[in-house]
């Protein structure tokens, strides 16, 4: 009937209203009374302290969903007849005004929530090296300029994924803004411990004294975060420092100019720069989380911060044991080192050191010398019971024995041997012993230079052809079963032998036995080290194989 009605006003039409008419809007006004009367009935009995946990809007018919289990229906648009009914949704409440009447539901703490919003499909955001990182959230109910400017946010809970709470690595640092019905919130990381970790962060705002938490979402921070504000700006260096390269995420890489600084004595970062930022400059070794393995190893890592003074200084006071190249190509070569300005990091640089010395090939370091020559000392030389000390570099190179099996040749190689760097003697032999040159004792700095060591010693059966005893007591020259290299600490205190630095070593407890002692020669340097010779074993010389003191007793078998 509604619709004939209006098609006919429509045409133009016009049609006095009839008794039915009347008893058909008598009607929808008792229908609109009743509802109106069932919706103020429903408001005014609503349980104290019930709040809205869920408000939906379709179509102009709301539907509040009650903490009390309430369900309630309004249209709006229904009233009329001289009956109003409006629904007017505030920042904390909604309020329902029935003929003038209001009746003010406030929101619970359902209602009111920060929701984050991924971006891409993993679900997480990703802080970089400076730290930084905007997160998009939508607030229930919807913010206003207004309000956002008094909203305050913080982390309300942070969490290493399967380990520690970590709340306060973590803080909102800037101006939260609108990024269409949602807001982004610039959250920073605070402590450089959190690189390379993921979080499981919560964020918190603070409206009006009402707390909103948003659901949990996964921040992954960058390996690179040093934990410091950063402003990068590319450095000014001198023309010695040809190499300057810049990276990615504000760092870069540049090689320490040698003769142009002594890297090895003491030199001044700043002047390898033409111009420095303006500010308070200080210098310091970037974090080990951004070091190559090389540099973060403990030892190394100390010794290198130890070198650096804020000023800039260099002086190295122990060995590094490696020129800080990276071992393999997924790393960054070189000692990161930041600038920091004013408390801003302004410059990330990889300093690479130049390692001459490893650029030497091993067939230098080889010599004439063959793979594991064995020498023995001949039949008329007998090493007593007792203390001896027996210099091997001197022995080699001025001893009065004509040692067995090889025809001398492992004494004629050692007379000769010698390393050259370009013109410059690494080692040599001055026909007295074997030495550094002073570039070998230069690159040595902190290290022990050339040195022995012990790598594979054994007890053997003196043949005692030297004493006059029955020849069923005499032995076979040959090692004993379970001593064929015995351990450092069994050669020591229990058979009076050891390798030392510079030379074999006996004991009083040496009684005698005869030894077949595997010995290797090493230069050490700052960098590094580097064999002589073919291996880490250079020779395996033997004492009282042949012969032996009185008394001496073999240990049995085992």
């Amino acid at each position: 009937m509604i619709l004939i009605g209006v098609l006919a006003l429509s045409m133009g039409t016009f049609v006095s209203c009839s008794d039915d008419d009347n008893e058909k809007l008598d009607l929808r006004l008792t229908v609109v009374e009743g509802m109106i009367r069932e919706i103020t009935e429903q408001l005014e009995n609503i349980p104290a302290g019930s709040t809205i946990t869920s408000a939906t809007q379709s179509n102009g018919i709301w539907t509040l969903v009650l903490s009390s289990g309430q369900t309630l229906t309004i249209n709006p648009s229904a009233a009329g007849g001289g009956t109003s009914l409006e629904v007017v949704e505030k920042e904390h409440s909604i309020v329902i005004t029935i003929n003038d009447k209001e009746y003010e539901l406030p929101l619970g703490t359902g209602f009111r929530s920060l929701i984050y919003v991924p971006e891409f499909v993993d679900g997480e955001v990703h802080a970089g090296s400076n730290g930084r990182v905007n997160v998009k959230f939508l607030v229930k109910p919807a913010l206003t300029e207004t309000l956002l400017v008094d909203a305050g946010f913080s982390i309300g809970a942070a969490q290493e994924l399967q380990t520690r709470v970590a709340r306060n690595y973590f803080s909102v640092d800037g101006v939260v803004m609108f990024d269409g019905e949602y807001i982004n919130v610039p959250i920073r990381v605070l402590d450089a411990n959190a690189a390379g970790k993921t979080y499981a962060v919560i964020l918190q705002m603070n409206l009006d004294g009402t707390v909103y938490l948003s659901n949990a979402f996964n921040l992954v921070v960058s390996r690179d975060f040093t934990g410091t504000p950063e402003d990068i700006v590319p450095a000014k260096l001198i023309e010695a420092v040809g190499d300057y390269t810049e990276l990615e995420n504000g760092f870069s890489t540049a090689t320490l100019p040698e003769p142009t600084v002594d890297v090895l004595g003491t030199f001044n970062f700043k002047n390898l720069f033409t111009e420095l930022p303006e500010g308070t400059v200080r210098f310091e070794l970037g974090p080990k989380e951004l070091q190559n393995n090389n540099v973060s190893r403990d030892d190394r890592y100390e010794v290198f911060r130890n070198a650096l003074s804020a000023d800039g200084t260099w002086e190295l006071k122990a060995r590094p044991g490696t020129n800080g190249d990276a071992p393999n190509n997924e790393q960054t070569s070189g000692i990161l080192i930041n600038v920091v300005v004013d408390d801003v990091i302004k410059h990330k640089i990889y300093w690479k050191i130049v390692d001459p010395v490893a650029a030497i090939p091993q067939e230098v370091f080889k010599g004439a010398f063959s793979e594991n020559p064995h020498i023995e000392y001949p039949e008329n030389v007998v090493w007593e019971k007792g203390a001896h000390v027996y210099e091997l570099s001197k022995e080699f190179t001025t001893g009065d024995f004509n040692p067995m099996h090889d025809g001398g040749k492992f004494i004629e190689n050692f007379q000769n041997y010698e390393v050259l760097l370009g013109s410059d003697y690494l080692i040599y032999n001055d026909g007295e012993t074997l030495l550094l040159g002073e570039l070998g004792e230069k690159l040595a700095k902190h290290s022990r230079g050339l040195y022995w060591s012990n790598r594979q010693s054994s007890i053997a059966a003196s043949q005692r052809r030297n004493l006059d005893i029955p020849a069923e007591e005499k032995g076979n020259g040959e090692i004993i079963a379970g001593y064929d290299g015995i351990s450092t600490t069994e050669m020591w205190e229990t058979f009076g032998f050891r390798v030392s630095d510079t030379a074999i070593e006996m004991s009083e407890k040496y009684a005698g036995n005869a030894l077949r002692v595997g010995i290797g020669l090493r230069y050490e340097y700052a960098y590094g080290e580097r064999n002589i010779g073919v291996s880490g074993s250079l020779v395996f010389l033997w004492f009282n194989r042949r012969v032996s003191p009185e008394g001496v007793i073999d240990p049995a078998p085992r």
